[in-house]
C-alpha cells in the first residue's frame, strides 16, 4: 500500500539543528517501527554510503557484502534484495535511482546528488516523531537533549497544531514568521552537502553598496541562521581568510567535486562566542558593553536575552542594568538604537559617543 505523504514547510519555521534532529529522528523510527528487521535498514545506510563515496566509486556486489558485514553474516541474495528494494520498495519510499554500470562493474546512484536521507516526511513518520518526542522529553534536562530544547519545543508546536486541526491546511489558521524574502535559500540544499562532505564551491558574489560581481573559491565551514537570514562561513581559498556571505547575495553557486580537510582550528561555536548577530571582524577584541534601561524593559530582556554572555547588574524600580562582553558590530548598534529613548550606553566612552551622534542626527531631521 503506498503511504500518503505529507509537506511540511519546515525550512521556513525550523533551524538547522531540527533539520538534523529530524533525520536522527526519522533514522530512530524506522529502526523501531519499520515492518523490515533492524538490520536491515543498517544494510540500507551502508549501501547508501558506499554509492555516494567519492573515494571509491562503482562499489561490486561484492564489495557491498563486505562493507554490510559489520553487523553480520550477509548473503549474495541479501543484498540483490536490498538493492532491489531500495529502488522499488513503496513502503520504504526510497526509490533510489539505482543503476548498474557494466564498464565500471559496480552500481552508482544515476543523480549524484541523491541520498535516502533526504526522502520527505511520510504519515507514519509524523505519528513516529510524536513518539519519539514524547520519549526526548523525558530527558530534557539531561545535556545531550538540553542543548535541543528549543528544537524540541518547534517540533512539538507543528505537531500539536497537526492534531487540532486534522488534515486541514495548518497555514489557514495559524501565522508563523516568515521571511519576507526567501532569496538564495535555493543554495542551501548544495551547502549543506558541501559543509556535510567538505567539498569546495565556487560562488558568484555581490556584496551591499557594489553593482560588480565576484567570484570566490570557497570552503564552507558552518551555516548559520540570523533573523530569518541564512549565512555561511568559511575560508576564501585566494585568501586564506575566515568570510561570512549572506545567501541572498549569492548569484551562483557551483558544487565541486574538490574536498578540502578541515580546519582543525576553526571551532564555530568559539567562532561566534562573542559576536551580536552574524559579524564577526577578527580585527576587534570583544568589550564590555554596559546598557542601562527603563526599568519597565526588564521583563523583555530577561525573557529574551540579548547574548549568552549577558550579565545583569542592577534589577530594581528604577533601572534595569545589564553588562554583554561582544565584539562591537552594526547589529549590536541596529539593536541598542531600537529602543530608543528607553536606553543608554555607560560604557565603552566611544560607543556612547557614536550611538549619541547618531540619535543627534536622527533628531535634526524632525527640526
Amino acid at each position: 500500500m503506498k503511504l500518503k505523504q505529507t509537506t511540511l514547510s519546515f525550512t521556513s519555521i525550523l533551524n538547522i539543528d531540527v533539520i538534523h534532529l529530524l533525520f536522527k529522528i526519522q533514522h530512530l523510527k524506522l529502526l523501531i517501527a519499520m515492518p523490515k528487521n533492524k538490520n536491515a535498514y543498517i544494510r540500507y545506510r551502508i549501501i547508501d554510503a558506499c554509492l555516494r563515496n567519492k573515494q571509491k566509486p562503482f562499489p561490486s556486489k561484492d564489495e557491498l557484502i563486505v562493507a554490510c558485514e559489520v553487523i553480520g553474516q550477509v548473503s549474495l541474495r541479501t543484498i540483490e534484495q536490498d538493492i532491489y528494494d531500495m529502488q522499488y520498495d513503496e513502503e520504504l519510499g526510497y526509490f533510489a535511482p539505482i543503476s548498474f554500470n557494466r564498464k565500471q562493474k559496480g552500481y552508482s546512484y544515476t543523480d549524484s546528488y541523491y541520498s535516502i536521507n533526504k526522502f520527505p516526511l511520510r504519515e507514519n513518520d509524523l505519528y513516529a516523531l510524536e513518539f519519539v518526542l514524547s520519549l526526548l522529553k523525558q530527558f530534557e534536562g539531561i545535556g545531550a537533549v538540553k542543548q535541543y530544547s528549543e528544537t524540541l519545543k518547534k517540533i512539538e508546536e507543528i505537531i500539536n497544531i497537526r492534531s487540532v486541526f486534522g488534515e486541514e491546511q495548518y497555514e489557514n489558521f495559524i501565522e508563523v514568521e516568515q521571511s519576507l524574502s526567501a532569496k538564495g535559500n535555493e543554495f542551501l540544499n548544495d551547502l549543506m552537502i558541501a559543509v556535510k562532505e567538505r567539498r569546495i564551491v565556487n560562488i558568484e558574489y555581490k556584496r551591499f553598496g557594489t553593482d560588480e560581481f565576484k567570484t570566490y573559491e570557497y570552503k564552507p565551514y558552518v551555516l548559520k541562521e540570523y533573523r530569518n537570514r541564512w549565512y555561511v562561513t568559511g575560508k576564501n581559498v585566494s585568501a586564506e581568510k575566515i568570510v561570512t556571505f549572506a545567501l541572498e547575495r549569492i548569484h551562483k553557486l557551483n558544487l565541486t567535486d574538490t574536498y578540502f580537510k578541515k580546519d582543525p582550528d576553526f571551532k564555530a561555536k568559539e567562532y561566534f562566542k562573542h559576536s551580536f548577530g552574524i559579524s564577526v571582524n577578527n580585527d576587534f577584541k570583544p568589550l564590555k558593553i554596559l546598557l542601562k534601561f527603563d526599568a519597565d524593559q526588564a521583563p523583555f530582556i530577561k525573557s529574551q536575552p540579548w547574548h549568552e554572555s549577558q550579565k545583569i547588574l542592577v534589577d530594581n524600580k528604577k533601572e534595569f542594568r545589564i553588562e554583554l562582553t561582544v565584539m562591537p558590530s552594526y547589529e549590536l548598534r541596529s539593536q541598542i538604537l531600537s529602543y530608543g529613548a528607553t536606553v543608554e550606553v555607560l560604557k565603552p566612552s566611544n560607543m556612547r559617543e557614536e550611538i549619541s551622534d547618531i540619535l543627534k542626527q536622527a533628531s535634526k531631521r524632525y527640526n
